[in-house]
């Protein structure tokens, strides 16, 4: 599939001029009064904060110098960092773990990056593209700090989100979770949806503010509208490139996929084992008929500006369907092949669930349960050397089956310690390694249980009075986006 993820800057005068703009728009304002001030402080659309988005996730670097984490410890991290919110700025996440005990983590971070790192940060500031999260387990310091293209679009400064970041991971630092730690606050820094929000409140915010304000309040109002325009006009670069990239994606992927449609369709509804029950049918009838629909958007236009801003929205919606029928096209041929006899496939599915479980086994505490999945796993090696068996199916849905009700106990015994913030879903077949329908993995769990987890830090975070300061000094007076707290 086509990359969707590059964003779209614009040339550095435009942006000039547009913030020339704005300095020029607030000294005007800085003359009127409060009313004034709150009519030119315009709350933005939704739709004008949208956050561009790539396709393929960023590079995951682990740094752990006083050998704090295990193995199935940085396993985890990237694994984890696959369900991450994807911002088309962060091209590096650095997770950093540190045992030095300095007075300003800071200045740990800096020279460890100095010394190991050159190319994450420069003179004054984090080289761009790098997001970057870590904790001195001695120090009991965490920080999160950014590149400051990845601050801008994210808001990750002090008085912005970095606050709910660094709240995020001290429920699982506390408890030595580094890895869940570690993944709550880059969840919480990489949120699209929050960060998308963010101008939106805060600009109603200062909104309301301006109503008591006179005089030189009138040109912070002004600042925060015209700061928006700025911004809106910079979002809207991005939105058309990113109509480009989606008609691309349409018009490369659509001829490939319409001539094997026909095919696909009779393998779908050809699969007559207990892994295509009426679910999965009616979710490949519901992505196909999505995909047929798509002649007249292939027909769109990005030629222009106006055409590509215009139809950003169906482009948008097409590519997804496309990318959707590709993932649908992968997961029913695997099944039919599986069904059909293929050696090999069946091997990689059943891999794919040994490591599922391998890992499970790893991660849980209960005694029980890990007796119980290391039983699973010599079943699971037991099929593998009879993948050719004409029984094969019949013995690997009962295994899968057995495999969820175990996992459905993981759930209660050990996912349970917080409030479920989000519904726990099952893949569906448009998903990358969808497998059977009633099956999550348990990777799927673990990390909707740390996104539960964050949630709830966040959430008694908003009803606590008080709140540990950050610290965004260097004693060498640098000054790259982000901070540190401690925990």
């Amino acid at each position: 599939m086509a990359d969707r993820g590059k964003g779209f800057r614009g040339s550095k005068s435009n942006s000039f001029k547009d913030w020339a703009a704005v300095l020029g728009i607030t000294a005007l304002l800085g003359l009127g009064g409060g009313a004034l001030g709150y009519a030119s402080t315009e709350v933005p659309d939704a739709a004008d904060s949208q956050i561009a988005t790539q396709a393929e996730m960023p590079e995951v670097m682990i740094s752990d110098p006083g050998d704090v984490l295990t193995p199935d410890d940085e396993a985890r991290l990237k694994r984890d960092a696959e369900r991450l919110d994807r911002p088309d700025t962060v091209k590096t996440l650095h997770y950093i773990a540190l045992t030095e005990n300095r007075d300003n983590v800071n200045d740990s971070v800096e020279n460890f990056l100095r010394d190991n790192f050159p190319d994450q940060i420069g003179n004054d500031k984090y080289a761009d593209g790098v997001l970057i999260v870590g904790t001195d387990v001695v120090g009991r310091h965490h920080f999160i700090l950014a590149g400051e293209d990845v601050a801008d679009q994210l808001y990750i400064r002090d008085g912005q989100r970095l606050g709910d970041a660094l709240e995020a991971m001290k429920l699982g630092l506390r408890d030595n979770n580094i890895p869940g730690g570690f993944f709550a606050g880059a969840n919480v820094a990489t949120d699209i949806e929050a960060a998308q929000n963010y101008p939106v409140e805060r600009a109603e915010s200062e909104q309301g503010n301006a109503t008591v304000g006179y005089g030189l309040a009138a040109g912070a109002a002004g600042l925060a509208g015209g700061s928006m325009t700025a911004i809106r006009r910079n979002k809207r670069r991005k939105q058309i490139a990113q109509a480009r990239e989606d008609h691309a994606i349409v018009a490369n992927e659509f001829t490939g996929l319409s001539q094997r449609l026909d095919e696909l369709d009779i393998r779908a509804n050809s699969v007559s084992s207990a892994f295509a029950d009426a679910e999965l049918r009616d979710q490949w009838e519901e992505v196909r008929d999505r995909f047929l629909r798509l002649h007249e958007v292939k027909q769109l236009g990005v030629d222009t500006d106006r055409q590509a801003w215009e139809n950003r929205e169906a482009l948008e919606e097409a590519a997804a369907t496309v990318t959707d029928t590709g993932h649908a096209e992968e997961n029913i041929n695997r099944l039919f092949n599986a069904e059909r006899g293929d050696v090999a496939t069946r091997r990689s599915i059943l891999l794919d669930i040994r490591t599922d479980a391998q890992n499970a086994r790893r991660e849980v505490k209960d005694k029980e349960i890990k007796r119980d999945l290391r039983a699973l796993e010599d079943r699971i090696e037991e099929l593998d050397r009879n993948a050719a068996a004409p029984d094969f199916i019949d013995q690997f849905v009962i295994l899968l089956r057995d495999y969820s009700t175990l996992l459905d106990e993981v759930k209660r015994r050990e996912f349970s310690d917080v409030p479920e913030h989000t519904q726990l879903d099952s893949p569906t077949i448009t998903q990358p390694g969808f497998i059977y329908g009633t099956y999550v993995p348990y990777v799927h769990m673990s990390t909707w249980h740390s996104s539960n987890v964050a949630a709830e830090q966040q959430a008694q975070s908003s009803a606590s009075s008080s709140s540990s300061s950050i610290n965004t000094s260097y004693s060498s007076g640098f000054s790259g986006a982000g901070g540190s707290s401690s925990y």
